[in-house]
C-alpha cells in the first residue's frame, strides 16, 4: 500500500465525524446555557420578590411597634389625672404596671422626678437610684424620645439574662410627665430587644425559615444590631457592617457576605412614622444563592450530560453513515440550528440514507424532547413557587392584620378602618361613635387562673361583643385586654346606650365563667367626621379612664373638661 502524501487531509468520515460531534456538543451547551440563564433569570426574581417582602414586612411591623411603644408612654405621660396625686401614687403604679404588662418585653418602667430621682417603678427596681445621666432621662425631659438599642447599666445585674444568653440590651421610650402645665417628672421604658426577634418572627412564615431565608437589622452606622439564631454579639464583636448589594432599596441582589458564602439579598430602611421613632434602621432579608438557584444548577447538569451523551451517539453513527449522510447532514444541520435559535415547532426531521442516520435522527429528536422536557419541567417548579410565594405572602397579610387569639382585626387594620368610616361620616354628614372597652381587673385573671384561662375570657368577650352589635359595626382587639368597636351612623345618645346595654349582658353573661367578668367602656362621637381619628380615639380613651375612675363595670360618654 503506498504511503500517503503527509500534507493528506483526514478522511471524510473522520472530518464528519468531528464536525458533527462538536456541532451537537456546540448546539447542546448553547441549548442549554440559553435554558439555564432565563431559569436563572426568573428565579432570581421571584425569590428576589419574596426576600424585598419579607423585608418590607419587616420593616413595617417594627416600625410600627416602636410608634405605638412611643404612644402608650407619651400618652400615660400626658394624663394629668394620673399624676395628680404625685409620681409614686396608687393610680400612677397602676399605670406603670399596665404599660409593662400590655408588651411582654417591657423589661422595666418607672417615673423619675426632676431630680432624676426614681420615684416609682414596676417592681421596685433601681427606687430611689439616680438616673440622672441616663439618656432617656434627659431626652426625656424635653420630649417624647425613644432611644436605640444599648448594653443595660445599671439594670444589667438586676434583670433575668437574654433568652438567647446574651448581654441584656434595651431600647428606650420616654417622656416628660405633665401636671398643671409644668413637668414634674420624665417616664421611662426599658424594652428588651428580644422584642425584634418577635417582631421577625411573626413576619417570616416557616417555609421561608425552611428556605434559608433569614432577617438582620442594622443601624444607622451600618454595624449589625440583630442577627437570627443569638448570633447579634459574635457578629457585632466580628465587625460585620451593612453589606453593599449596589442595589437600591426594594431590589435584589448577590452579595458576598462576611463569611464569604453568596446569598441573594433584599434591603428595606425602617419605615418610621415620624422623626421621633426613626432610628435609621436598615432591614436585610437574605437567602443562600445555592438554595435560590439549586434547580438551575441541577437541571444546568441533566440537560448538559443529555447533551453529550447523545453527541457522543451521534458521532459514531456518522462515522459509520459517512458515504451517505450529506444530504440528511444538512437537513439536520439545519434543524439544529433552529433548535439552538429556539424557532418555534423546531425538530429533527427523519433521515432516509441509512438505518444508522435514522437512529441518529431518533436520537436528536429525543434530546430535542428532553431539553424542551426538561424546560417545561423547571417552568412547572418555577409556577409552583411562584404560587407558594403568593401563598406565604398572603399568610403574611393576614397575619399583619388579623388578632391570632380572637380572630378580630388588630390595631393595625382598626385604624385605616376607622379613617374609612370616618371618611364615610363626613362625605354623608352623618354621626359616628366609637367604643373604647377594657376588661376590668385583667390582670388578676391572668393572675389567679393563668393565661390560658385568661385567654378564655378574651374569646368569650369577643364572641359577646360580636352578637350583641349590628352587622355594619367593626369590633378590634387593640391590645391585652382592650377593645374597640366602630359604629357607624350612631349618634351619643344611642352608642351610650348601647355601650350600657354591652355592659349588662357581659356581666349577666359571663357570671358563671371564673368569678364573673366585667368591663368599662368609654364612648366617643362626632356629627360630621371632621375629628381626627387619634382625637377621637383620645375622647374615647379618656371617658374610658372616667369609666374605670368611677367604679367600673360602667359605661360613661366624652365630655370635655371645662
Amino acid at each position: 500500500m503506498p504511503d500517503r502524501p503527509a500534507n493528506t487531509p483526514p478522511s471524510l468520515t473522520v472530518q464528519l465525524t468531528i464536525v458533527f460531534g462538536t456541532l451537537v456538543v456546540l448546539a447542546s451547551i448553547a441549548t442549554t446555557w440559553i435554558l439555564s440563564d432565563m431559569l436563572r433569570g426568573r428565579i432570581r426574581a421571584d425569590a428576589g420578590r419574596s426576600l424585598i417582602f419579607a423585608a418590607a414586612a419587616a420593616s413595617r411591623t417594627l416600625a410600627n411597634g416602636l410608634h405605638a411603644n412611643a404612644a402608650v408612654v407619651g400618652m400615660i405621660a400626658s394624663r394629668e389625672a394620673l399624676w395628680g396625686d404625685g409620681l409614686a401614687s396608687p393610680e400612677a403604679r397602676r399605670a406603670l404596671e399596665l404599660i409593662e404588662a400590655t408588651q411582654p418585653t417591657n423589661l422595666w418602667v418607672g417615673v423619675a422626678n426632676p431630680q432624676g430621682r426614681v420615684a416609682a417603678s414596676t417592681r421596685d427596681i433601681l427606687h430611689n437610684e439616680s438616673v440622672a445621666e441616663r439618656p432617656w432621662f434627659q431626652n426625656g425631659q424635653r420630649s417624647l424620645y425613644v432611644g436605640d438599642v444599648h448594653p443595660a447599666k445599671l439594670l444589667a445585674t438586676l434583670l433575668p439574662p437574654d433568652k438567647n444568653n446574651e448581654p441584656l440590651r434595651f431600647l428606650d421610650y420616654s417622656a416628660p410627665v405633665m401636671h398643671e402645665g409644668r413637668i414634674i417628672g420624665v417616664i421611662g421604658v426599658h424594652t428588651s430587644w428580644d422584642w425584634a426577634g418577635e417582631v421577625i418572627d411573626t413576619v417570616l412564615p416557616a417555609e421561608a425559615r425552611a428556605a434559608g431565608i433569614e432577617v438582620f437589622i442594622f443601624d444607622r452606622q451600618g454595624d449589625v444590631i440583630y442577627a437570627p439564631g443569638g448570633q447579634s454579639r459574635r457578629l457585632a464583636d466580628a465587625g460585620v457592617r451593612l453589606p453593599a448589594s449596589g442595589q437600591a432599596p426594594g431590589a435584589a441582589a448577590v452579595v458576598r457576605w462576611h463569611d464569604g458564602a453568596d446569598y441573594l439579598t433584599a434591603t428595606s430602611p425602617l419605615a418610621a412614622h415620624d422623626r421621633v421613632s426613626d432610628l435609621g434602621w436598615t432591614i436585610v432579608a437574605r437567602e443562600p444563592a445555592a438554595n435560590a438557584f439549586a434547580a438551575v444548577a441541577d437541571t444546568t447538569r441533566s440537560a448538559l450530560l443529555i447533551g453529550l451523551l447523545t453527541a457522543l451517539v451521534g458521532s459514531l453513527l456518522a462515522g459509520v453513515a459517512a458515504r451517505r449522510f450529506g444530504a440528511d447532514l444538512m437537513r439536520m444541520a439545519r434543524a439544529a440550528r433552529d433548535v439552538e435559535s429556539g424557532a418555534p415547532g423546531a425538530r429533527i426531521p427523519m433521515a432516509t440514507s441509512s438505518a444508522e442516520m435514522q437512529t441518529l435522527a431518533v436520537a436528536l429528536s429525543s434530546m430535542t424532547r428532553r431539553l424542551v422536557d426538561a424546560r417545561e419541567d423547571l417552568e412547572q417548579q418555577v409556577r409552583q413557587r411562584t404560587l407558594e410565594l403568593e401563598a406565604a405572602n398572603a399568610e403574611l397579610g393576614h397575619q399583619a392584620h388579623t388578632d391570632a387569639l380572637t380572630g378580630l382585626p388588630n390595631r393595625r387594620m382598626f385604624d385605616p378602618l376607622l379613617a374609612r368610616a370616618l371618611a364615610d361620616a363626613r362625605r354623608q354628614k352623618r354621626s359616628l361613635s366609637v367604643l373604647m372597652i377594657d376588661a376590668d381587673h385583667f390582670k388578676q385573671i391572668n393572675d389567679v387562673h393563668g393565661h390560658a384561662v385568661g385567654d378564655e375570657v378574651l374569646r368569650r368577650l369577643t364572641a359577646l361583643l360580636s352578637t350583641n352589635l349590628r352587622t355594619g359595626d367593626v369590633v378590634a382587639r387593640l391590645g391585652g385586654e382592650e377593645f374597640a368597636a366602630i359604629l357607624p351612623d350612631t349618634d351619643t345618645a344611642t352608642a351610650l346606650q348601647v355601650a350600657h346595654e354591652l355592659v349588662t349582658v357581659i356581666a349577666r353573661d359571663t357570671r358563671g365563667l371564673h368569678g364573673g367578668v366585667t368591663v368599662s367602656i368609654g364612648v366617643a362621637s362626632c356629627s360630621d367626621g371632621l375629628i381626627p381619628t387619634d382625637e377621637l380615639l383620645r375622647r374615647a380613651d379618656q371617658a374610658l379612664y372616667q369609666a374605670k375612675a368611677e367604679g367600673r363595670d360602667t359605661a360613661r360618654a366624652y365630655h370635655p373638661i371645662e
